[in-house]
């Protein structure tokens, strides 16, 4: 009997809530990479533009990080951020599209699945759209799709050219024939950008399907 009390005293002086604790600061903090599958420290990762360090396996990256990594210091300008659907068709699916918009821009920070930007590459002033693929797949919608057109219009005016970086999973389901018409809107757009004779660069990164 007083061995046993010996041992519970013993155990209530363990630091349970600090294990609690350590347990929760470090979940999250690494990765499996998919080339070596070696676990990698989330930061180290970072560091390095989501390269693998031991075997060289590019990881998808977020949209402000491929800004980041294109243009001059890391430094640009944002455009159209208010820019939201108005869920056209009040689509429903698992959960209706409105919910899933709102979880969406929680967990990204952003209010679309395309951030545009202006910035310096090599020095010359550029308009930069990139897809952010976490947002709905990166799949493009009627927003998306005015992004996209009001940049092409800004390297018109500006006399600049524009880069597209391409993460999407194709046309968005839930804005039906909507989505579907952002492909014709863009490439009218892209036809008076090249009459202008300003430079379009495509660049397609992990993942990119579809049409897009």
């Amino acid at each position: 009997m007083s061995w046993f009390k010996r041992e519970k005293r013993e155990d209530e002086k363990l630091p349970k809530v600090e294990n609690g604790e350590r347990r929760v600061k470090t979940e999250g903090l690494w990765q499996k990479c998919e080339g070596c599958r070696q676990i990698i420290w989330k930061k180290e990762l970072a560091a390095n533009w989501n390269v693998c360090p031991k075997c060289g396996s590019h990881s998808q990256i977020d949209a402000i990080t491929r800004i980041k990594l294109l243009l001059d210091d890391g430094v640009f300008h944002r455009f159209d951020d208010n820019l939201r659907s108005s869920d056209p068709l009040e689509f429903v699916d698992k959960k209706p599209y409105r919910t899933r918009l709102q979880e969406q821009e929680q967990s990204t920070g952003l209010s679309e699945a395309l951030v545009a930007a202006e910035g310096r590459l090599e020095g010359r002033p550029v308009q930069l759209c990139s897809m952010e693929p976490h947002f709905i797949g990166g799949s493009m919608g009627c927003v998306v799709g005015e992004k996209i057109a009001r940049a092409i219009e800004r390297s018109i005016e500006r006399h600049s050219p524009l880069v597209i970086v391409s993460a999407s999973g194709g046309a968005r389901m839930q804005e039906g024939a909507v989505s579907l018409m952002q492909m014709a809107k863009i490439s009218a757009a892209l036809m008076r950008l090249d009459e202008a004779r300003l430079p379009y660069i495509s660049v397609l990164t992990d993942p990119t399907t579809g049409g897009v």
